[in-house]
């Protein structure tokens, strides 16, 4: 329902009168006669407001159903709900605000609501500290990106909430366009960067230029912005995106995607694998089709599945190849035969090697109940193996390799012989021997990626901070609770705790330990989210305002899932109608306010006018 011109707001109009209808007038007509351009501005703002609130602008809109019959049934409610208005509650009383109509209006309104949200949104901050998340989408029709803004705080109820703030193009991201977008959006809606105390990162995709340079833009505005790594950023998918940087990674992971996609379209494939399984007297303990990044589960069990019954997946694609009618399944087991060379195995070996290192850390992330001190252990053991796989391990994987092939009857490069590249211009490349090619330029490169990125997202200071504010967690009657480490979790923000304010928490602290303990509603909690909002349900952040502070200082920082509104699932409507539809200012308006509907609904006519 992107807007076109005037006529969407003037319909057929009748002869006052004769009471017949004449037909729709053609825009010079309209322009003609002046009365005509003239529209109810009330009654436009609540048209577009339903129209923002239902997601009409939207196509899928969460649902099966096409836009013209979404805008016949969903207008048919809108109208009802006019029948239905009782005169009291109206905005307005007495004569209509007539203004003139252009073919811009329905822009213009989408905006100034988008402005009224983002005001609603700081009305709910009351002036108060917030964090950032900051994550990415794709296009498929353009292959552009569109980086996403959330604001992350705790409500009067104490609960995390992460609303949308914006949707700014891929070009806007580099040199000073990027602040110069958010100072507008903050100007907008009143948001100062000084209350700014948190920052997370998905950008999965992006450069180490990019990650670092918004990093920089906001610590730079505010030295307490600290960075952690968000919750809802799945650390596998973190390591697997920076490992698509090796060309051979990605070839892995598109032929682990078509695979994938046979697993789910092709029963008789399915079947056909299962059966040569069984036969070669091994015993399926789950069934291979399972939710999750593939049909088998996330990447890193499809890997493992497809190095252990990789002789019959591959008999079962030929018998796909052979037997089945169905062009387009014949086409994906071609796809996936063609790939089947020593470079898929090479890099089939490496990242299941890899991945099973990082393998208990990214489940131990991705858990609701994050023990924070397990996690930071988990980190420092996984860099420790990847730095040995390094420096240690190459000969005894390039065996496992070769016996792979060997098994598999893969054809092997000498590795003494002259690389040959597969593009003619990498010149570079053509100077080295396939030992040179495959042990630095392949089984290093792509364990040095993993430990980068796993320095990058887990800096020696964002791991102390959520060390440190882990002592606050409720779990087993706060058994992990430490004074000392608090008051040092405190005095990483010294424009919030002044020295008086350090000695006036460490007794707030004693004092918070002792009564919670002994407080029946405290107990059984395993969350900082959960231990937020009971405080403020018992009262208890006015009696330890110091001790409430910390928390929220916690909370801000993207690290555990938000209880209330949620980028996790912003992010998956993003996803999902970003794929479908072009980006422009318009969209990304709708989708703003169809995300942030319950403060759309409480935005006056007066306030939407008075923005226009």
């Amino acid at each position: 329902m992107e807007p076109s011109d005037s006529q969407s707001w003037n319909g057929s109009q009748s002869d006052e009168s004769s009471g017949t209808p004449v037909r729709d007038v053609d825009m010079e007509e309209v322009q003609e006669d002046p009365s005509s351009s003239q529209i109810d501005i009330d009654r436009a703002i609540e048209l577009m407001r339903f129209v923002f609130k239902e997601g009409l602008t939207l196509l899928e809109n969460e649902s099966d159903r096409p836009l013209h019959e979404r805008m016949m049934v969903d207008m048919g409610g809108y109208l009802v709900n006019l029948m239905l208005e009782d005169p009291g509650v109206r905005q307005r009383n007495g004569l209509p605000r007539m203004r003139i109509s252009t073919p811009t209006l329905e822009n213009e309104i989408a905006h100034a609501f988008v402005k009224e949200t983002r005001k609603g949104i700081a009305n709910e901050l009351q002036g108060d500290f917030f964090g950032i998340y900051v994550d990415v989408c794709s296009t498929s029709l353009t292959c552009k990106s569109y980086m996403v803004l959330f604001a992350r705080y705790l409500s009067g109820k104490g609960e995390v909430v992460e609303r949308l703030l914006a949707v700014v193009p891929y070009p806007a991201v580099r040199d000073s366009a990027i602040k110069r977008e958010v100072d507008s959006m903050f100007s907008e809606a009143g948001l100062s960067w000084s209350n700014v105390r948190g920052q997370g990162h998905g950008l999965l995709g992006y450069d180490d230029e990019i990650f670092t340079e918004l990093k920089t833009l906001i610590t730079n505005e505010n030295a307490s912005g600290y960075h952690v790594h968000p919750y809802l950023c799945q650390l596998h998918s973190t390591l697997i995106f920076a490992s698509y940087d090796q060309f051979e990674v990605y070839e892995l992971f598109q032929i682990v995607d078509v695979l994938s996609n046979l697993v789910q379209d092709c029963s008789q494939f399915t079947e056909k694998v299962c059966t040569l399984i069984r036969e070669g007297g091994v015993n399926l303990d789950n069934d291979l089709k399972k939710l999750g990044e593939t049909r088998w589960g996330s990447y890193y069990e499809a890997l493992v599945k497809f190095a252990a019954y990789f002789t019959p997946i591959v008999d079962a694609l030929y018998h796909v190849e052979e037997v089945i009618t169905v062009n387009d399944q014949r086409h994906l087991a071609y796809k996936i035969l063609e790939g089947l060379c020593y470079d898929f195995a090479f890099a089939l070996l490496l990242m299941q090697d890899v991945l099973s290192v990082t393998n208990e850390l990214s489940l131990a992330l991705d858990k609701k109940d994050l023990d924070a001190e397990n996690c930071m252990a988990l980190l420092q053991e996984a860099k420790k193996q990847l730095q040995v796989m390094r420096d240690e391990g190459w000969t005894p994987f390039l065996n496992k390799v070769g016996l792979f092939c060997s098994e598999n009857e893969i054809p092997m490069p000498n590795m003494g012989a002259k690389f040959e590249p597969r593009l003619r211009r990498d010149k570079e490349a053509a100077k080295m021997t396939n030992l040179e090619r495959y042990h630095v330029y392949f089984f290093e490169k792509v364990i040095n990626i993993h430990l980068n990125e796993l320095e990058k997202r887990f800096s020696k200071q964002s791991a102390a901070l959520v060390l440190l504010l882990s002592c606050l967690n409720p779990r087993n009657s706060f058994q992990a609770f430490d004074k000392d480490k608090l008051v040092e979790y405190a005095r990483f923000y010294p424009s919030d705790f002044s020295d008086s304010d350090i000695v006036a928490l460490d007794f707030q602290l004693q004092a918070f330990i002792t009564d919670v303990r002994s407080d029946a509603r405290f107990r059984e909690m395993n969350t900082l989210s959960a231990l937020s909002v009971k405080m403020v349900e018992t009262g208890k952040n006015v009696m330890y305002p110091l001790v409430y502070l910390l928390l929220k200082l916690a909370l801000i920082l993207p690290w555990t899932p938000a209880t209330a509104k949620t980028a996790s699932s912003a992010m998956k409507f993003i996803h999902r109608t970003v794929t479908i539809e072009p980006w422009n200012e318009w969209f990304s308006d709708c989708l703003l306010l169809y995300l942030e509907r319950d403060i759309v609904e409480n935005i006056t006519n007066d306030a939407v006018i008075a923005s226009l």
